[in-house]
């Protein structure tokens, strides 16, 4: 590795970064004195298909507009004091039980006998869960680091906190089940803190009604199933300072953060099918909303780290998002109105680890493999498919098979912004070759029924990208795709771009001015020796030299000669 080169680049990076990121007082679009976002004359064609797009349709209609996320700092400080002002304490004082049982059942009939808030401390090391473990209101269940282990599959999980059962909280637990570890049902106002999940199906799920939910320090390793599914009408939920890595399941269900309006279906992990990933945009399905979260890995899974399937008013910032098989973060099928800034994406996409069924449900297998047995379709770091009015700002993309950032299909309005792209186009080879940022245009496979399909398939209009630092051997900087449309792209800076810095497969109108590149590496001083000694034109002009400098001595010396 070239440490100099890195140094130099981290130093640019930080000085960018720092110097952008104390101006927040204010919208984007004030500050930055950018584009309006509608900017698609009424007369062209363009404009007819915004009108009918439906992720710009559920954009203007979501309970959080853009307005409301366009001060990206304001609006992530305020979710952050709303998510906490809901959450539940328990004072010093509050009344304390301990627990010496080693069931569940046991557990369940010291909890129901306890009226108001309590602390229930277990002294055991080991709880068996010979049924569901209910969790009541104003409980605080501290494990002393127990674990709750389920020898056999208990439904619908090993902890159930329902609708009636909120203000309460578990902290220091590990859970041991090939089941749902947690369920949480329509519960208000719960607690999740040091916990630790060991050979699960999956470890959280939080579904339908549900708000005001901390999860802190949450550790899930090798799920089955998939980390944490948030389902439904859920808002005001707190995800951070917790890792979540190398899940096992393949499909775009098996993320290790699954956040999906997806209806549900009697068997939950129904709803997590590929089928239910896909309905409809429009009407709008009761979805989630104003999540935070922050501070946390999602690291090493077979699938995505994050799939956002029609979220809104979401804040991603801080994550560490690292070495998935498939993208790092898709947001989906409806996801709008989300703010995605100041993560590191490293190193997703490779689809090292697919099996040939894996990548034949993903419609690939017909491209082949390459000599290392990953596949030869490779993904991006982030995906935007039927996305509109996002916010992608100051994330670091590097290392990634495919794209940095992929606009893949129907991506309106979203702002791609100061983000820095490093070395992306890792999986470059004879069939694809990859960008830093892809505004594309994909149609429907063919494989796939045309009839009636949810999604729309549109070419990328009035989006903006702006001042990011795309650097590395990516074919391009930036791709505009077929059709693409009054898309702004501006204040870039393109260095060591393979093909060109800039490219448009468009004929259409799009504004692209005021970015900069370099057209070729800089060369080591021994490098620009060898070039200069190789060079034909620099011995010609060191014999013209030479020639005139003779010429001028024979001069002289006839010169002194007669005198």
């Amino acid at each position: 590795m070239n440490f100099k080169r890195y140094n130099v680049i981290w130093l640019l990076i930080a000085t960018w970064c720092s110097s952008i990121q104390t101006v927040y007082a204010e919208s984007l679009l004030q500050q930055y004195h950018m584009p309006p976002l509608e900017r698609a004359a009424n007369t062209d064609p363009a404009k007819i298909l915004l009108d009918n797009a439906r992720a710009l349709k559920r954009a203007q209609a979501v309970s959080i507009p853009f307005t409301a996320i366009e001060d990206p700092k304001t609006y992530q400080n305020n979710l952050r004091d709303d998510i906490q002002a809901g959450l539940p304490s328990w004072a010093k004082n509050t009344p304390h039980v301990d627990f010496s049982g080693n069931k569940i059942s046991e557990l369940n009939k010291l909890l129901q006998s306890l009226s108001g808030q309590h602390r229930v401390s277990l002294q055991g090391q080991t709880i068996m869960a010979d049924e569901v473990l209910l969790l009541p209101s104003e409980i605080l269940l501290l494990g002393n680091n127990a674990t709750l282990t389920a020898p056999t599959v208990q439904n619908p999980a090993t902890v159930l906190i329902a609708a009636n059962s909120g203000k309460s909280g578990m902290i220091d637990f590990a859970i041991e089940t090939t089941g749902l570890g947690i369920m949480i049902a329509g519960a208000q106002g719960v607690i999740m803190r040091n916990l630790r999940f060991l050979n699960s199906g999956r470890a959280i799920a939080i579904l339908n009604n549900s708000r005001f939910i901390e999860i802190e320090q949450v550790q899930i390793n090798q799920p089955q199933q998939g980390g944490i599914l948030i389902q439904g009408n859920v808002s005001y939920v707190w995800l951070h300072d917790s890792d979540i890595r190398n899940g096992q399941r393949a499909d775009n269900g098996g993320a290790g953060l699954l956040i999906s309006d997806a209806l549900a279906k009697k068997d939950f992990e129904n709803s997590t099918l590929a089928d239910s990933l896909t309905e409809p945009l429009w009407p709008i399905h009761p979805a989630p909303h104003a999540l935070l979260i922050e501070n946390n890995t999602f690291s090493g899974h077979r699938t995505q780290g994050l799939y956002i399937d029609g979220g809104y008013g979401l804040v991603i910032q801080h994550n560490q998002i690292m070495h998935n098989d498939k993208e790092g973060m898709c947001l989906d099928f409806g996801a709008v109105n989300n703010i995605v800034m100041e993560n590191v994406f490293e190193g997703n996409g490779h689809r090292a680890r697919q099996t040939d069924d894996d990548l034949r449900d993903d419609l690939v297998l017909g491209f082949g493999r390459l000599a290392d047995g990953s596949a030869v379709a490779k993904l991006p770091a982030i995906s935007l498919d039927n996305a509109a009015q996002n916010l992608l700002l100051w994330n670091i993309v590097r290392d990634s098979a495919g794209d940095g950032i992929k606009i893949v299909r129907t991506g309106i309005r979203n702002l791609i912004m100061f983000n820095t792209l490093m070395d992306n186009n890792q999986g470059t080879n004879s069939r694809f070759h990859f960008f830093g940022v892809l505004l594309g245009s994909a149609g429907l496979e063919a494989e796939i029924d045309s009839g009636n399909h949810p999604l729309d398939f549109l070419p990328p209009i009035e989006n903006i990208v702006a001042g990011n630092l795309i650097y590395g051997a990516h074919w391009a900087g930036i791709l505009l795709d077929r059709e693409a449309a009054f898309n702004d792209i501006y204040d870039n800076m393109i260095r060591h771009y393979q093909h060109l810095p800039i490219e448009s497969a468009s004929s259409r109108f799009n504004s692209i001015v005021g970015n900069s590149w370099q057209t070729a590496h800089p060369k080591s001083w021994k490098e620009q020796l060898m070039s200069l000694l190789t060079n034909w034109k620099v011995w010609l002009f060191a014999l013209v030299i030479i020639v005139a400098i003779m010429g001028l001595l024979i001069l002289l010396l006839k010169w002194r000669g007669k005198n």
